[in-house]
């Protein structure tokens, strides 16, 4: 591929959701918020509905539009104090909600307004309400709790996340989604938007690839916590070309260290990016950077 061959390319993958497709995942948004507000069920309870990952973050790629909605109850908390801290137990909670009603009133919720036929519950973690072309993307709609993290034993220092139990028992998962805002606008702002273009450069790469059977399809997330962890200074560096050449090198040099498991985090960086819980590895960063060098000519 010619250098002006890939610049044009790289133009086009760096480019976010159209217009239709941003009004589309606000509907998504609009819909199942409206679903969860006008159920009787949830009168009294404090709960908050927000939208997560790639949407809210702006690192959404064209054609690939789906959006993440977390329906979190606020009327009780779960918490854990960092590794290597002891506290006390704080008081249980005593009302009625629990992570298996709590899943079932909304289930029920979305039922009731999108209808059965539209509703996948058959997820470990997320309801999927179904894509309707032309009016909207299909949602997957978590039903979680907040969440703290105590840092000193006398709670003087905490973090606020959320969490949610899968139904086939398994630990509870956490996550950090408005640290993962924060930290996205911030490294965005420093280096003049170049993190969310190859952000999305990289997840169009692995769409790319994917489908082609270069390699094995991944979670779009993986790709936006790649770019997170090559310095600023690296995704500034010359033109748009340039820096992403040089984002792929900066991977390519993490990856291949012993450390990269120790060193390399999520965005919200309060989580490192490999472990035995991860649905990604170090080897499948590794196949992505050198399929994506291959496929975009650099060195040839």
């Amino acid at each position: 591929m010619s250098a002006s061959a890939r610049s044009d390319l790289l133009s086009r993958w760096i480019k976010p959701s159209s217009e239709n497709e941003q009004a589309q995942q606000q509907r998504a948004e609009d819909m199942v918020r409206k679903a969860i507000t006008t159920c009787d069920t949830f009168d009294g309870s404090k709960v908050l509905i927000y939208t997560k990952g790639s949407y809210p973050n702006n690192t959404n790629v064209r054609r690939d539009s789906d959006v993440d909605v977390a329906v979190e109850l606020h009327d009780c908390m779960y918490y854990d104090y960092k590794q290597g801290v002891v506290g006390a137990e704080l008081p249980p909670y005593r009302g009625s909600w629990t992570p298996k009603t709590w899943r079932q009133a909304v289930v029920s919720a979305l039922t009731d307004a999108f209808g059965t036929d539209s509703v996948d519950t058959s997820g470990r973690v997320a309801i999927n309400i179904s894509a309707v072309e032309g009016s909207r993307p299909s949602a997957d709609v978590v039903p979680g709790f907040n969440y703290r993290r105590y840092d000193d034993a006398g709670r003087t220092i905490s973090h606020e996340g959320s969490c949610v139990f899968p139904t086939d028992g398994g630990s509870k998962i956490v996550n950090w989604p408005q640290q993962q805002l924060d930290n996205g606008r911030s490294l965005n702002t420093e280096t003049n938007r170049r993190y969310k273009y190859y952000v999305r450069a990289l997840k169009n790469a692995e769409n790319t690839l994917a489908a082609r059977g270069v390699l094995d399809e991944l979670p779009s997330y993986f790709m936006e916590c790649l770019v997170f962890n090559v310095p600023a200074t690296t995704l500034t560096e010359g033109d748009l070309d340039d820096g992403f050449c040089a984002t792929l090198v900066s991977l390519w040099g993490q990856l291949k260290s012993e450390e990269a498991g120790r060193k390399m985090v999520e965005p919200s960086r309060m989580k490192w990016l490999f472990g035995s819980d991860k649905k990604w590895t170090v080897e499948d960063g590794k196949t992505l950077v050198l399929a994506t060098w291959s496929e975009l000519g650099y060195g040839s």
